[in-house]
């Protein structure tokens, strides 16, 4: 099998999900052949930089201008630059020989189900939805599975028109040492609370909340800034008793051994939470996209969610941490959802026979 994996870097969880999803494949099918490939870098190599710079630029500074142009691309039905994109698609699926193309990223999905339209050809076109919300820009036609995070999922794309028999429940992808169980050192005497802001290191209010916590005898706090180096540099110079470090690949070690993690609600934190069984801790989502993952938080008691300004986080984080009786129920209705999430590899769902040629 020659598998292409297609993302885009806006954020991290998009590639983290393309990560995941090869793992997945590759525990099941070790020959499998796979490549990960950005799918802005391809198109726009000499560009790609300044489209991920602004739009690092935006999501940190002007907040409300990317969830309103994040609305209105998401209501497009056209793609842009389609026939220049399916001609370089075209090469490419000609270099690499696929057999099957796996999207993380709606765009990637867009262009591939525009080439399979174009070129008339059935090569199966797999997408993973890596937020609850699924807006139209996920949703092509030619697109042959869905796997979704959730029941909230399936049924906003049941309503959009998408048959029953193309979506599945699997969860966001995360990466497989989230589900394993595996023994951490724990101070038995004191709680321990994660604070992540995802690849940009972005936690609102974090430094009335820093300040109080440090100071906490019975409370650890590891902050992971991810590549925000100008905030590690900060929490390292003005709060030396808490544990700062930047870009990790043991995030399931800290999260195994946290009582609580207050980060953002990106898709891939969310499920990667579930899977260690991690209460989550939302201040003030402000991303379109990262307001209906907390909606779910909410919904299903995995965590709690501070949605207005006025509340004393510090004395709310505190509060919850003292509730096991609440964190334990957090903590069953996480295990409540795994336990239903479907875990098979796609290729379960790839048919040979199905396959066209397109070239």
């Amino acid at each position: 099998m020659k598998i292409l994996i297609l993302t885009g870097g806006f954020g991290m969880g998009h590639d983290s999900a393309a990560q995941a999803v090869k793992e997945m494949i590759l525990s099941s099918e070790p020959s499998a052949n796979i490549d990960i490939i950005d799918i802005i870098d391809y198109i726009f190599p000499k560009s790609s930089k300044v489209i991920y710079g602004c739009f690092n630029f935006m999501v940190s500074k002007f907040s409300g201008l990317y969830n309103f142009f994040n609305k209105f691309t998401a209501r497009r039905t056209s793609t842009p630059l389609k026939k220049s994109v399916v001609r370089k698609i075209d090469l490419l699926l000609k270099k690499y020989d696929i057999d099957m193309v796996i999207s993380t990223f709606p765009a990637c999905s867009q262009y591939i189900s525009a080439y399979k339209k174009s070129k008339k050809c059935d090569i199966p076109l797999y997408t993973y939805i890596t937020d609850i919300c699924a807006n139209e820009e996920w949703i092509s036609e030619k697109t042959d599975m869905y796997f979704v995070g959730s029941e909230n999922t399936k049924n906003l794309l049941l309503s959009k028109g998408v048959k029953d028999g193309k979506i599945v429940i699997s969860g966001i992808p995360t990466k497989q040492k989230f589900r394993e169980e595996k023994l951490v050192n724990i101070e038995e005497d004191k709680k321990e609370v994660l604070i992540m802001g995802g690849g940009l290191g972005l936690v609102p209010y974090y430094d009335n909340l820093l300040s109080k916590l440090s100071n906490m005898n019975d409370i650890n706090v590891t902050f992971i800034t991810g590549k925000n180096k100008k905030l590690l540099d900060k929490i390292k110079k003005e709060y030396p008793k808490i544990k700062a470090l930047g870009y990790t690949d043991k995030v399931d070690d800290y999260m195994k051994k946290s009582d609580l993690v207050i980060t953002k609600p990106g898709g891939i934190t969310l499920f990667e939470a579930i899977h260690t069984n991690t209460p989550l801790y939302i201040i003030r989502p402000f991303l379109y996209q990262e307001i209906e993952n907390a909606r779910f938080i909410q919904e299903q008691n995995i965590g709690k969610v501070v949605w207005t300004k006025g509340t004393d986080i510090c004395e709310d984080v505190t509060s919850l941490l003292k509730n096991e009786i609440l964190l334990d129920y957090m903590k069953k209705n996480m295990k409540d959802i795994s336990c239903k999430l479907e875990t098979l590899s796609p290729l379960v769902y790839y048919n040979k026979k199905e396959v066209g040629l397109c070239f």
